[in-house]
């Protein structure tokens, strides 16, 4: 069974397109949140059980760091840093 919206819980949806909203349950007073099922699905993996798999994300950390130049050759220097790094 999927619970239905209230009207109260429509409006504030609506005031706040895509963003999450707080509502309360008036009996035991706890704070629950709504929010699109698009945004949901994006975090899902920070609440459930499923497992997450670093090496998943190297392809987006690879085109991040190319384009803030870390692809550039003047940057093959820091993969050696220890290296040429003076000893104590």
């Amino acid at each position: 069974m999927t619970p239905k919206l209230t009207s109260e819980m429509r409006e504030a949806l609506l005031q706040q397109p895509g963003q999450p909203v707080t509502v309360e349950d008036d009996q035991t007073h706890l704070h629950y949140v709504l929010l699109p099922l698009s945004v949901y699905q994006r975090v899902r993996l920070i609440f459930g059980d499923e497992s997450f798999d670093v090496t998943d994300t190297y392809a987006a950390q690879s085109a991040v760091a190319g384009a803030a130049g870390w692809d550039d050759p003047e940057m093959d220097v820091y993969d050696q840093y220890d290296v040429h790094r003076k000893t104590p």
